[in-house]
C-alpha cells in the first residue's frame, strides 16, 4: 500500500525539480538580459552593443554614432520625465533605420548618445547617418501640448573586418565631435584615408570638456 505513495511523491519532486530548473534558466536569462539592455529604452546598453560587435567579427560593418545636440535644455526646461519621453522615442525612430537588418544592434551608450551597427560588405555608413538625420527631422512630443524638434551629430565608418573595435568607435565618435564643434546637425564620415585614431585611455568626456574650456580661453591646443 506505501508503493503507490512513494511513486507519487517521487512524481512530485520529479516535476517540482522541474519547475525549479525552468524558473533558475528564466532568471538567468532575464539577468543576462538585463545586463546588456538601457532600461530606459530597451535599446541594447554598451555591453550589449559589445556583445553585437563580438557576432560581427570577422565581417565587415558600418557603425553610426549619433550624438544629440542641446538636449540638457529638454531637461532643463520641461524636467525629466520629457527628456525621458524623448529618449524614449529616438531610440524607437533608430531602431526602425535598421528593423530590416539582420544582425544589426542599436545601442544607448550614454545619456544622450546612441550607436547603429550593422553589417555591411560595401560602405553604406554615409547612407545609415543620413537616415538617422532624416528620422529625427520630425517634432516630438515630450509633454503635453509640447513638442520639440532634436538635431543631432553624427558621425559615422565603415569598418573592414579586422580593424580594431576600440579605434573604430573612436573614429566615429571623433567625426561626430567634427560635427558639434560646427554648431551640430550634421553627419561626418571618417575618411578612410586618414586611417585609425590612436585610442586615448583618458575618458573622452574629459578631453571635450578641456577642448571646450581651451576654446572659451583662446589658449592655443
Amino acid at each position: 500500500m506505501l508503493l503507490p505513495a512513494v511513486g507519487a511523491l517521487s512524481l512530485a519532486g520529479h516535476v517540482w525539480a522541474a519547475r525549479v530548473a525552468r524558473s533558475q534558466r528564466a532568471r538567468l536569462v532575464q539577468a543576462r538580459r538585463d545586463a546588456t539592455t538601457d532600461p530606459l529604452t530597451g535599446l541594447a546598453n554598451r555591453a550589449g552593443l559589445d556583445a553585437a560587435l563580438d557576432d560581427l567579427d570577422g565581417e565587415s560593418y558600418d557603425l553610426v554614432l549619433v550624438d544629440l545636440d542641446k538636449f540638457k535644455p529638454v531637461n532643463d526646461t520641461w524636467g525629466h520625465d520629457a527628456g525621458d519621453r524623448l529618449l524614449v522615442e529616438i531610440a524607437a525612430r533608430l531602431r526602425g533605420c535598421l528593423a530590416d537588418v539582420e544582425d544589426s544592434v542599436v545601442a544607448r551608450i550614454g545619456g544622450d548618445e546612441f550607436v547603429l551597427a550593422a553589417p555591411s560588405s560595401v560602405p553604406l555608413a554615409h547612407f545609415l547617418g543620413a537616415e538617422v538625420i532624416a528620422v529625427l527631422a520630425a517634432p516630438i512630443e515630450v509633454a503635453d501640448g509640447v513638442s520639440v524638434t532634436v538635431t543631432a551629430s553624427v558621425g559615422a565608418i565603415h569598418a573592414t573586418a579586422g580593424e580594431d573595435r576600440a579605434r573604430v568607435k573612436a573614429a566615429a565618435d571623433a567625426a561626430a565631435y567634427e560635427v558639434k564643434l560646427r554648431g551640430g546637425d550634421g553627419l561626418v564620415e571618417h575618411n578612410p584615408l586618414a586611417g585609425l585614431p590612436e585610442v586615448d585611455e583618458r575618458p573622452l568626456l574629459r578631453l571635450r570638456e578641456l577642448a571646450a574650456l581651451t576654446a572659451v580661453l583662446g589658449v592655443p591646443a
